[in-house]
Formats: structure tokens, C-alpha cells, sequence
């Protein structure tokens, strides 16, 4: 008799996606771990209330009965992203993951119509992904920190649900970091901001590229001019690993800014003024909430 995660894994199929389960017993443990970072000095108390003060350590009300939470990984491609100002062409990416909507959608499609029809029900769960992503097998820490799932490499966009649903198998182990970073420093000698330590798996995230071109604010002096290589994000680290090699050449439809939609973003028009145009292309890549950072992106991006 097929069983529930049998038929799930049938539809995955369609999303090339993978999944694995663990129980909410281990909620605890992610939120443990989180504030050891914290309380070790590994991360400051400034970044963990950024970017870890959105999660929730427990099921939302709509499911107070969860069992179990499913951690799906999808493989993502590269957007390559081209802008005009000036009468002149500009080319950059946008990294793989930050695109969500439709795949979120999907995932949660999959989950409502397999256990739905047994009599369950799902939400979404707002947790640190790559962190159980590593902890429930799906995937192992690379040296750079990100999650690596076996044939997507880094360039996975990670999902994850709560379900009254309780499966027989809990994927709970011990995080692990692939064997292939051992003797490898590619990573650490390419990142332009150098967080990337020699001594631990967490990185000096509040160093990273990222880090700095996804907040407000001016970019630190210290940060090379030459280092920007993304409309968001950074892509260094990822590029060179030679895990993710097979994946770089994939790359989604390319997204075109025309003269006037930069111009707008660079006068920092109010999102309510901006054209429906360009609104509707920063939803559809999911980069609106990141529009005030747009501005000061690009004019780096520019300056190249």
C-alpha cells in the first residue's frame, strides 16, 4: 500500500524537489542552538535580532495540533539581470533562492492535496531553513555556511510546513559539513569580505556581502568596490565551489530594467508612485522588499 510519504515523494518529482521529516519535538533544539551562536559571541546580538528575531519556535495557532514539520528542498537557477541608464547597458544576476512565491505556492499545493486528502492539514513554518535543513539530512553545511543538498549543490530555495500529519520517520541527526570542503579553501580565499574562518562552520555573517547589500545603510569603507556582483546577494563564494559547478550554466528568464524604471529607483520614488510596470516585476522576483536597498545597489553596480 503506498503511504503518505510515498505519494508525496510522487509529486515532488514534478519540483525535481526533495523533502525530509522530523518531529516538533526538536523545536527546542533549534532555538537552543540559535541563542547559543548568541551567548558564545559567535554571531552579535544586533544581526541575531535582524535576521533570527522573525522565527517562530512553535506551530501557528491555525495548527496547534502539528506533529511534524517537512523541510523541502527545490533546486533554483540563476536570473540574469540586465538594467539600461544612461543609454548604457548594464548586466548583473540575481542569486538563486531570493525567488520564492511560486515555489512556496507549489510546495504547499503538493503538501494540502496528499495529506488534505488524508484527513490533514499544513501551514507554513518560520524557522532558520538551512539550519534544519542540515539537521534533517536534507542537505550538509558547506564551508561557506550555506546548505547543500545532493544534486542542486547551494543553489537550493528551501520550504518548510508544519502538519498535524505525524510521520512514522523523524530525519533528526547531527549536522554535518560536506567531506569535500576538508581540504578545500576556494570559498574563503574568494570572498571578498573574508567571512569565511578556518575554524568554525558559522561564518562572520555580520561581514558578509550579503549581509550589508540586503540592510540600510552605506556600505562600510572597508568593503572592495570591485566586490559587488549582484542586484542583491553575492554569488562569490558559490560561484567558485566546485560542487555548484554543473549548476552555474542554468539560468531563468533574464529580468530587464528599462531606462525609466532605473531612473525611478534611483530618485527613490515612493513605492506608491512607482509604475505598475516595475511593481509588478519586483514582485514577481520577489525583490520589493528589498526596494529601498535597490537604489544604492545598483549606483555600486554602476560604478564598476
Amino acid at each position: 500500500m503506498e503511504t503518505i510519504t510515498d505519494m508525496l515523494q510522487s509529486e515532488f518529482v514534478t519540483l525535481h524537489a526533495k523533502f525530509k521529516t522530523v518531529s516538533i519535538i526538536h523545536l527546542k533544539d533549534l532555538q537552543t542552538e540559535l541563542s547559543t551562536w548568541q551567548r558564545d559571541g559567535l554571531i552579535t546580538k544586533k544581526f541575531y535580532e535582524q535576521n533570527y528575531g522573525q522565527f517562530l519556535f512553535h506551530p501557528p495557532e491555525t495548527l496547534q495540533n502539528a506533529h511534524s514539520i517537512i523541510i523541502i528542498g527545490i533546486p533554483q537557477k540563476i536570473t540574469p539581470v540586465e538594467f539600461f541608464y544612461n543609454g548604457k547597458r548594464y548586466q548583473t544576476i540575481l542569486p538563486p533562492t531570493y525567488i520564492f512565491s511560486e515555489i512556496r505556492t507549489a510546495c504547499k499545493e503538493i503538501l494540502s492535496k496528499v495529506l488534505g486528502k488524508n484527513g490533514h492539514s499544513v501551514d507554513r513554518a518560520i524557522l532558520p531553513l538551512k539550519l534544519l535543513a542540515v539537521k534533517s539530512g536534507l542537505g550538509k553545511y558547506g564551508k561557506n555556511n550555506l546548505c547543500y543538498v545532493e544534486g542542486m549543490g547551494s543553489f537550493t530555495r528551501l520550504e518548510a510546513f508544519y502538519t498535524d500529519y505525524e510521520f512514522p520517520i523523524d530525519d533528526w541527526s547531527e549536522k554535518k559539513i560536506m567531506d569535500s570542503c576538508k581540504n578545500c579553501s576556494l570559498c574563503q580565499n574568494t570572498c571578498p569580505t573574508h567571512c569565511i574562518p578556518s575554524e568554525r562552520i558559522l561564518i562572520h555573517a555580520d561581514q558578509c556581502l550579503t549581509y550589508f547589500n540586503e540592510n540600510e545603510g552605506d556600505f562600510p569603507s572597508w568593503v572592495p568596490a570591485q566586490s559587488h556582483n549582484a542586484i542583491i546577494g553575492c554569488l562569490h563564494c558559490q560561484n567558485i565551489c566546485p560542487q555548484n559547478k554543473k549548476y552555474l550554466e542554468f539560468t531563468r528568464k533574464t529580468l530587464t530594467f528599462t531606462e525609466e524604471e532605473i531612473s525611478v529607483i534611483l530618485r527613490k520614488t515612493p513605492r506608491e508612485h512607482i509604475p505598475q510596470t516595475l511593481a509588478k516585476k519586483l514582485v514577481d522576483f520577489n525583490i520589493n522588499e528589498d526596494y529601498l536597498q535597490l537604489q544604492r545597489n545598483l549606483s555600486v553596480l554602476m560604478k564598476e
